[in-house]
């Protein structure tokens, strides 16, 4: 069993998966205070915060007994999503690596390395999170960093569906092709809003990881039946 296999693949997906749902479980549910306009979640407010009135909608005034609570679960979020990042990194590496060998084509291995790109970038962004939190009286120089990793994150992870839109048109998997296609389209629209379309756009993403998870795993099934 070596990465590329879509057992291995599979593996990854799932690992991704399980990791995103535990992950799910700390954070945050809803916002301290409305956005107004938004039902953005509390972690992508996080994420694009770009003021600090962004983090008392998060987590509330200074008084609200439930702030310190809220913050707990962000950071316990945070610190899972470091797990979440390279099985989701080496989700994409080992789909793609597996495209090339099937394909015989080495254009597939520029997509290899988006998805652990993606993760590295992820990882700052969630260090940028983790200061921003400690010292909430004192924001601003982390919030002016913020919006470049979380837009690399997010723009590779996009252009990985992209790729793989590529890949399963090729083998003519067209179904699995059209669950990736959102995530590549809404892409510059959520950027573009990222507190009414950003927090869809980057759910589509979800739906590129499904279309890989279902692509490795109905392969692996008929490898194991020949």
């Amino acid at each position: 069993m070596r990465i590329g296999d879509h057992k291995v693949t599979l593996a990854l997906f799932l690992a991704t998966v399980g990791l995103f749902l535990v992950m799910g479980q700390f954070f945050p549910q809803e916002l301290a205070i409305p956005l107004p306009g938004s039902n953005i979640r509390p972690v992508l407010l996080l994420e694009f915060a770009s003021q600090p009135r962004h983090l008392v909608h998060i987590f509330g005034e200074l008084g609200d007994l439930d702030r310190s609570a809220r913050i707990a679960g962000m950071n316990t979020g945070n610190a899972i999503d470091y797990l979440l990042m390279p099985a989701y990194g080496l989700m994409t590496f080992s789909f793609f690596t597996g495209i090339a060998r099937e394909r015989r084509e080495r254009i597939w291995t520029v997509f290899t390395w988006l998805g652990i790109v993606a993760a590295l970038a992820d990882a700052v962004e969630n260090a940028l999170m983790f200061s921003m939190v400690a010292d909430m009286a004192n924001p601003l120089d982390e919030m002016a960093l913020l919006a470049y990793p979380v837009w690399i994150k997010f723009g590779l992870l996009a252009a990985t569906c992209g790729g793989a839109a590529w890949a399963f048109a090729k083998l003519r998997r067209w179904v699995l092709a059209l669950l990736c296609l959102p995530a590549v389209l809404l892409f510059v629209p959520g950027m573009l809003d990222p507190f009414r379309i950003a927090p869809i756009s980057t759910q589509m993403i979800g739906l590129g990881w499904l279309a890989i998870g279902i692509h490795a795993a109905t392969r692996w099934w008929q490898q194991a039946r020949a």
